[in-house]
């Protein structure tokens, strides 16, 4: 027994095997068996988690976000599943704004996100990170992480807002504007309330001479508050504005749940209740309350534990009902009803105390029929089965202990099945092995100078005081612009052993794990409210059916199709990539017309071209489609906004703003433009010439050139997008006639234009048939958006070179008479549009050709270390809010580890935060303060 013990413990903790423990009860049954289905299910679909760390936790329009990502499996090990991670910028609409992809090698990757001006603005984003083999298991298990971030701020007003309930449907706010030098700032106003995007107010404002604007409105009844907004604007400067976002929670639509221990109330049964209040901003509310059953007998007292959550005991009764009378923070209060009781079921209990070595574990049933069924109770962790025991209820009871030493850190999740082997209840709780790595951060000194060169001596051994090797990643930054509290409300702790197996947001997810008994019983609250399961034990009997492949590589997977779209065997497939890496690759397709190209050099940004060619080289007459599974996933709910930081915004915020480049880059944008005259960027370039082109006026001959590699990068444009984004002064107008307006027709500037397909014109074709205004104008449309941009080689604008286009047969063989679109011989400019088939304006979609743009590995650059060799002598500010980032720190077999970097110029504190992973299920953070003094003479 106690040999197996042992190598029941080396199971678990290097997670060798799948099936690790079967409790020594009276009756074991088939658990083996049950077991064995779940390890099963869990090996075939093994999920992966990503956490990132960044530099700091908020950033200006301007700024470049850094960060460094872990991707593991369930174990905590470095998932070999993924080669790729996909990173997005979302904003606060959940539109995705910008999407990047990173490579990923023995589960580690690292990168930066430059935050351009030209796509982002102020308010709320949110960074997602996921592989294509996640989305097998939804967005949820998805790596999402919310800022706010502010634009441009010289014109920037700082508001402190007090909102108020009058009563149920009248908000009070006081605002008091200052500009962000602090000084008082008066302004006449144009405001507006906003609910969601219904407008229920608009006026002209005045603030007093004060900066204070007091605004009381009513709110229509039965109105439910999302994204209240008081959005004002300088009537003087319209581009100066703010959303002023206005939190009240009205007691009648404060949220609260209720979710018992094992998912039910069942009479008969004690039970442990969880309780979660959520205001209307989507943030926790504090309340406190009673428990009453339908006699008005008082039964427990609820108070929160933190963000809203709490638990309480009740004992349900049959042919009982049960109340909470709650009171909210202002005094008001709520009467909810409990759910009602079931007269039969069963329950799942557990009691975890904080410092014991064993879980209690408790099962109760109140069907008699049941009573000599066999059930079963299993426990899982890290996606390994840790406990498994087959028993049969006594007196309707079962209990037991289980060991913590069964299960790793991290949390364990228990389910009560009934005798056909379904899950009738669940419960989840956390273990906490203490066995998290230690790292210690030393430097030479705790004070240093301004510009002086600071060293940080890294030692990480495990629980047991062995060295690790290990990757981290090391962030510091100045205290003063950036919160210490933020950047580490969420770690690599917190975030793969707790908060990636939770549903829904949870608020400062490293409260939880502090070792005290608040914050243990907090942890309770917060399980027993937002537990979840990323698989359905239903399954386990059924065929495992996966939607995305994981990407161990970058591969091109696709089939080979003819006319009557059935696949063609034995077909020669070529890809020619054309962008930072020039190579050609061939292959065969299978019977079922698959092909598959891998094992490709590491390619940052190209463009393959495919085509599909018979045993005598010509191209198939049918059509090539490209597994593109890695397209956008759907965006994710409803995200929690954050208030703009010039709102009630504090010293630490204000700070990072008003030192940050982008705003001392606005205060200094008028001084930029005095010192001298602009001039325009000249681009000189040989003229393209367009391969196979019917160009009239010669090779390169054109007004301007759209040449290939920018049709082959829209892809699956139609031809109608490139040219209205692409050729200059192109557009729709109505032509006039005698100065009345007729027809709708194309133009450049002012002259209608012709669209000749390899020297044919389209309008040779062209025949009028129902007399309809903007007929001709149909006709051209609907052929230019039935080509795909990537058939086309290249289009040469002639708007000035069209002297032989109108002195050609063009116009002598014009079918557009008077009564048509104008009279012959008129002067207008020519596109000539070259196919790649060559074959002019009966040209089909290509077949045999498809052209796939995958999306580009991010391009990396260095973080910026200054150094400074020489003390004193300052003559340019440094200012930095992240004075250092270190995403690939290694230490070495003795745990060690080296880094350096320079101090800036202000006086302040500095948090220096370290995390990372030995990549074989361990996990560690920790965090050191530093002070910086005045500059050295």
């Amino acid at each position: 027994m106690q040999q197996r013990a042992l190598l029941l413990k080396l199971a678990i903790l290097f997670n060798f095997i799948s099936v690790l423990a079967v409790a020594q009860t009276p009756s074991s049954g088939n658990i083996n068996q049950l077991i064995s289905k779940i390890a099963a299910y869990n090996s075939s679909m093994p999920a992966e988690k990503v956490f990132l760390q960044f530099d700091k936790p908020y950033y200006s329009a301007g700024d470049t976000i850094w960060f460094k990502g872990y991707l593991v499996d369930e174990s905590i090990k470095y998932s070999s599943l993924s080669s790729r991670l996909y990173v997005e910028l979302l904003n606060d609409s959940n539109a995705v704004v910008k999407r990047f992809v990173f490579p990923v090698s023995l589960g580690l990757t690292w990168g930066n996100i430059p935050l351009n001006q030209a796509y982002v603005h102020s308010g709320t984003y949110t960074i997602r990170a996921y592989t294509t083999w996640m989305r097998n298991f939804g967005d949820d298990y998805f790596f999402k992480r919310g800022f706010y971030m502010s634009g441009e701020q010289e014109n920037t007003w700082l508001v402190n807002v007090i909102p108020s309930l009058a009563s149920a449907n009248n908000v009070k706010v006081a605002m008091k504007f200052s500009g962000i030098d602090g000084k008082t700032s008066t302004n006449d106003l144009q405001l507006k309330v906003i609910n969601n995007k219904k407008i229920l107010l608009r006026n002209v404002v005045q603030t007093g001479s004060d900066g204070i604007l007091n605004v009381d409105f009513n709110l229509p009844p039965q109105t439910n508050l999302k994204n209240l907004n008081v959005v004002v604007q300088d009537k003087n400067d319209k581009a100066r504005t703010a959303l002023i976002p206005v939190n009240v929670n009205r007691p009648q639509d404060v949220d609260i749940q209720f979710m018992p221990e094992g998912g039910q109330l069942v009479a008969g049964i004690p039970s442990h209740v969880g309780f979660k209040a959520i205001g209307e901003d989507g943030k926790g509310v504090a309340i406190q309350g009673t428990i009453y059953d339908n006699d008005h007998n008082e039964l427990a007292q609820i108070n929160t534990a933190h963000c809203g959550m709490g638990v309480f005991d009740i004992a349900p009764m049959p042919d009982k009902t049960y109340t909470a009378e709650i009171i909210l923070p202002d005094g008001e209060k709520k009467t909810i009803p409990l759910p009602l009781p079931l007269k039969t079921g069963s329950i799942l209990s557990i009691r975890n105390t904080m410092d014991s070595d064993t879980i209690s574990v408790s099962a109760f049933n109140t069907t008699e029929q049941d009573s000599g069924n066999k059930y079963y109770l299993v426990g899982i962790s890290r996606g390994v089965v840790c406990y498994g025991a087959a028993f049969t209820f006594s007196n309707n009871h079962f209990s037991t202990r289980v060991s913590k030493s069964l299960f790793p850190s991290g949390i364990a999740h228990f389910i009560l099945l009934n005798t056909n082997e379904q899950p009738v209840n669940e419960r989840i709780t956390f273990i906490d092995r203490s066995d998290n790595l230690k790292i210690e951060l030393k430097t030479d000194a705790h004070i240093f100078a301004a510009r002086d060169s600071i060293p940080v001596h890294i030692l990480v051994k495990d629980e047991a005081g062995h060295p690790v090797i290990g990757s981290f990643s090391m962030a510091v930054t100045d205290d003063s612009q950036v919160k210490p509290e933020n950047t580490v409300s969420d770690n690599i702790v917190s975030n793969l052993l707790l908060t990636s197996d939770l549903k829904g947001y949870v608020e400062d997810p490293a409260y939880y794990l502090q070792h005290n008994e608040q914050s243990w019983k907090a942890l309770d609250a917060l399980l027993l409210t937002q537990g979840w399961v990323g698989y359905d034990l239903k399954k386990i009997n059924q065929p495992v059916k996966t939607v995305y492949d994981p990407e161990f590589a970058f591969t091109v997977k696709g089939v080979v199709t003819n006319l009557f779209n059935k696949p063609v065997s034995d077909s020669r497939v070529v890809l020619l990539s054309k962008g930072d890496q020039n190579f050609e690759r061939d292959t065969v397709t299978d019977k079922m017309g698959n092909f598959e190209f891998n094992r490709f050099p590491e390619i940052r940004k190209s463009t393959f071209i495919i085509s599909a060619v018979n045993a005598n080289g010509k191209r198939i007459n049918g059509g090539i489609s490209i597994d593109e599974k890695n397209k956008l996933p759907a965006s994710p709910g409803a995200i929690t906004r954050l208030d703009p930081w010039n709102v009630n915004a504090d010293t630490v915020v204000l700070n990072y703003v008003k030192l940050n480049k982008n705003y001392q880059d606005s205060l200094n944008k008028k001084q930029y433009y005095t010192k001298g005259r602009l001039l325009n960027t000249v681009n000189i370039k040989d003229k393209a010439v367009v391969r196979n082109s019917q160009n009239l006026n010669g090779p390169g001959q054109a007004d301007q050139t759209i040449t290939e590699d920018v049709l082959v990068a829209a892809g699956k444009a139609s031809l109608l997008d490139v040219i209205l984004s692409k050729v200059k002064n192109f557009h729709a107008g109505f032509y006039k006639d005698s100065g009345k307006k007729t027809n709708m027709e194309y133009f450049i500037k002012d002259k209608r234009v012709r669209f000749v397909f390899d020297g044919t014109d389209i309008d040779k074709f062209y025949q009028p048939i129902s007399g309809q205004p903007n007929e001709h104008y149909d006709y051209q449309k609907q052929y230019l958006d039935y080509i795909a941009a990537e058939d086309i080689l290249g289009i040469e604008v002639n708007y000035f070179f069209n002297a032989r286009y109108n002195a050609q047969n063009l116009n002598s063989d014009d079918l557009m008479a008077a009564d048509a679109t104008g009279p012959r011989g008129a002067d207008y400019a020519y596109l000539e549009i070259t196919t790649r088939g060559g074959t002019g304006p009966f040209v089909q979609k290509a077949t045999g050709v498809y052209i796939y743009t995958p999306l580009a590995l991010a391009d990396y650059k260095q973080f910026y270390r200054p150094r400074y060799a020489v003390k004193g002598n300052i003559n340019n500010a440094d200012m930095r809010s992240t004075i250092h980032w270190s995403p690939n720190i290694i230490t070495d077999r003795n745990g060690v580890a080296f880094v350096s970097f320079y101090a800036a110029d202000k006086p302040t504190k500095y948090t220096i935060i370290c995390q990372g992973s030995d990549m074989n299920g361990k996990v560690g953070v920790q965090t050191s303060k530093i002070t910086i003094g005045s500059a050295k003479p």
